[in-house]
């Protein structure tokens, strides 16, 4: 199952939606759901508003959108609501991408696929040296995962977890309009 977490508050980004922004010719919030539609998931979750500006896209991309009404509690929120979600489908691993990773690739998320096949154990990608999703955990994981609290995610949980690298800009992520002005200008001009 994958979950794309796009419940967050955006805190850093000042007014505005962040996923609702454009980057390059398509609203920051479609780019990492459009690359997750092509791997054959057995289930594809957002974790979203349901009226998110995003939302009726990401139905079309076949994704089920999940309403995160604890969303101000920080991001574990989401990661306990998609665990929860996987468990409750009886998924047997659970992949999760931020819906503000716009650049994370086809490649990659088949490497962390392979990686995972291999170990059976939690996968997560690595930039500069930090486990960060997108990530991949067994089902033995989702009860920590549920049980998990706060704003950090599921980061604990990355400390024993292979690694699998990506390059720039595969694991940039947009956390302020100063981020999103620099990845329009760098990879959209």
């Amino acid at each position: 199952m994958l979950a794309l977490l796009a419940a967050g508050q955006s805190r850093r980004f000042g007014d505005r939606d962040k996923l609702s922004a454009l980057l390059g010719d398509r609203m920051l919030g479609l780019h990492a759901a459009e690359t997750g539609s092509d791997i054959p998931f057995a289930e594809k979750l957002v974790i979203a508003s349901p009226e998110h500006e995003c939302a009726a896209r990401w139905r079309e991309l076949g994704y089920r959108v999940i309403a995160n009404d604890d969303a101000a509690q920080g991001q574990a929120s989401s990661v306990r609501l998609a665990a929860a979600q996987a468990l409750a489908d009886g998924a047997d691993s659970l992949c999760i991408m931020l819906a503000d990773m716009p650049f994370v690739t086809r490649d990659h998320l088949d490497r962390l696929i392979t990686a995972f096949a291999e170990s059976g154990g939690t996968v997560a990608s690595v930039r500069d040296g930090q486990a960060m999703p997108p990530a991949i955990f067994p089902v033995g994981a989702f009860q920590s995962l549920i049980a998990l609290a706060g704003d950090s995610g599921a980061r604990k949980l990355l400390a024993e977890a292979m690694l699998v690298s990506g390059k720039d800009p595969v694991l940039v992520d947009i956390d302020t309009q100063a981020d999103l002005a620099q990845a329009n200008d760098r990879y959209f001009r």
